[in-house]
């Protein structure tokens, strides 16, 4: 079997090109949501919050728009399917703010014994326990998005 060459070589396949886009798509969602959460998080906690507290704010903020803009990404509209992508997206959402809550609290733990009397350091620290969840969540997220949240965009592809 010989080698293909030239243009369609180069590019991925349908289904290849599908997830790439989807990907791209989630990355600026994400992106969005990040940007409101952290900023939320970092206003809240840095005023003097409990990490909890601190963490369900910044997830609220976050959470919304990424729902609304990952619903987009994947294909659904309007008010068909939305009860159940809900159910389905809550899970996702919830058990990833557990986890940052919970680094949260563990990372401000560990800032008040190494940082007792520097506030600068312990909001650092106890920032970065809850940006890097959602960093280490993304790739969790895409999966999860795709296969269990807005699964039926599947429905539409080709058949390979």
């Amino acid at each position: 079997m010989a080698a293909t060459s030239g243009p369609e070589a180069q590019q991925p396949t349908g289904g290849a090109r599908h997830y790439w886009r989807l990907l791209r798509r989630f990355a600026g969602a994400s992106a969005v949501a990040t940007i409101s959460s952290q900023l939320v998080f970092l206003l809240s906690y840095s005023l003097s919050s409990m990490p909890i507290l601190s963490t369900v704010l910044g997830w609220l903020a976050g959470a919304v728009p990424n729902f609304l803009l990952n619903r987009r990404t994947w294909g659904s509209r309007g008010r068909s399917g939305l009860r159940g992508e809900l159910a389905r997206f809550l899970p996702v959402s919830v058990a990833t703010v557990l986890i940052a809550g919970t680094a949260a609290n563990y990372a401000e733990t560990l800032a008040l014994h190494l940082f007792a009397e520097s506030a600068a350091p312990r909001v650092t620290l106890v920032w970065g326990a809850y940006l890097g969840t959602y960093l280490l969540m993304f790739v969790v997220k895409f999966f999860l998005m795709d296969r269990v949240v807005f699964p039926s965009h599947r429905r539409h592809e080709p058949a390979r």
